[in-house]
């Protein structure tokens, strides 16, 4: 009898255990004090630059370059499609039609001339070059950054291989190593369009002497809303939604890349396009989800949309995710356009080991005008 009153007891303090941790609600953000020393994450919403006037210079970018490195990231991250992605977009076509060349084609032309000089395939590329990066010199000689310039090309990353061919002397830019005069070419012309990849991430990465930047875009969920393109075109017609996306107090972030014209005003533009408050981008989208969540039966293509969006900002934080895992305690800047900050900042407070850094630390505050008519 008092071995059966001992597993009696000892049964009611396993159910009783079992119960208390069944209560117990696993939530990462609860271990970030438990940190010494978190991974410091700085979002930076950009607008896209090419919808900057004919006209722009990229020497505008000059004042906000400098505040960036000021802020001193180890690494850098971009709203660019993985060459990973590029490829599985490309050979799953007929399921993402024009997705792989609408968002990655240039990366397509550049690695098609890499490939045929390397004679690897994209996968072989990616795996050489992982081989190179873990066995790279502090102090790697022309021919070796001309030769890893050519990998990441080859593997479609081509604004690493803009990384890698500005650390070049401009004497020893030449062919070789892999680089032919084609490959060049299509890298210059990389280099001549409008695009905050390149434009900010790459030029940076130069500047601060790191190897490469992380390509982090995703485009996987595109199909889901491909299907339903009638439907959803109904939808954003409707008043209600179009009041929202065309509140006359957001006209500044729509009209974002159009004031960028001096390196003041491009400052200025930048934080407000980074800034929280009702009229921001941030504020209208809760405006959004507030008006249309509730809408019932209503709602429902709004919710493929918002489903749509949300899958493909976790699939982007997820590689952000998995690059940090190199950086632990570092500084990272993540640069995306300002449509995604909200939805990434979001996302990376949750995480148990990152700090969300405030743009307005690195950029100082925003004025209340908004973005400036000039110097």
């Amino acid at each position: 009898m008092k071995a059966i009153a001992a597993l009696a007891a000892l049964m009611f303090c396993v159910t009783v255990g079992s119960s208390r941790a069944q209560r117990i609600e696993f939530d990462p953000r609860s271990y970030q004090d438990m940190v010494t020393q978190p991974t410091e994450v700085l979002v930076l919403g950009s607008p896209h630059l090419q919808n900057a006037p004919d006209d722009w210079d990229p020497a505008a970018l000059d004042a906000l370059l400098e505040r960036l490195a000021a802020f001193r990231p180890r690494a850098i991250m971009v709203e660019a499609l993985p060459g990973e992605s590029i490829d599985l977009l490309w050979r799953y076509r007929a399921t993402y039609p024009d997705t792989a060349s609408n968002y990655g084609w240039r990366s397509l032309v550049v690695a098609r001339y890499a490939q045929l000089s390397l004679e690897m395939d994209a996968p072989q590329a990616e795996a050489e070059l992982r081989r190179v990066l873990a066995a790279w010199s502090a102090q790697p000689t022309p021919a070796e950054r001309r030769r890893l310039a050519t990998l990441f090309a080859a593997a479609g990353d081509p604004n690493s291989a803009l990384v890698q061919w500005w650390r070049l002397d401009p004497n020893e830019r030449i062919g070789g190593d892999g680089m032919t005069r084609s490959l060049i070419a299509e890298l210059d012309a990389l280099a001549a369009t409008r695009n905050e990849a390149h434009l900010v991430g790459a030029r940076l990465a130069a500047r601060l002497g790191l190897e490469r930047i992380y390509p982090i875009d995703d485009h996987s969920a595109d199909d889901s809303e491909a299907v339903r393109a009638a439907e959803l075109e109904t939808f954003f017609s409707a008043g209600w939604v179009q009041n929202i996306l065309n509140d006359p107090r957001r006209a500044a972030l729509r009209e974002a890349a159009e004031h960028l014209r001096t390196p003041s005003e491009t400052l200025e533009t930048y934080r407000l396009v980074n800034r929280g408050g009702a009229v921001s981008e941030a504020g209208m989208l809760d405006q959004y989800l507030r008006t249309m969540l509730p809408r019932g039966e209503a709602s429902r293509v709004g919710r493929v949309h918002l489903a749509t969006l949300e899958a493909r900002n976790l699939r982007q934080v997820a590689n952000i995710r998995e690059a940090l895992s190199s950086y632990p305690g570092e500084r990272v800047l993540v640069i995306i356009g300002f449509s995604h900050k909200a939805w990434f900042e979001a996302y990376l407070r949750g995480l148990a080991d990152v700090h969300v850094v405030s743009v307005d630390e690195i950029l100082g505050a925003s004025s209340a005008q908004g973005p400036s008519q000039g110097e």
